[in-house]
């Protein structure tokens, strides 16, 4: 359920509200990195939540 609410929470407010300044420990160059993961990691899930009928 954490996961779905996650993937809503992006979906309606993008990854850079949900993430807020959670990347503040990575140099400002390496941010776009971590936040790439988190986005597709973010979109992989949505799309087994998807396929399972969960969202």
């Amino acid at each position: 359920m954490a996961v779905a609410c996650a993937v809503l929470t992006v979906e309606q407010r993008g990854i850079d509200s949900f993430l807020g300044a959670t990347l503040t420990f990575a140099s400002a160059a390496d941010r776009p990195h971590y936040r790439h993961v988190a986005e597709q990691g973010l979109a992989e899930l949505a799309a087994l939540l998807r396929r399972d009928c969960v969202l």
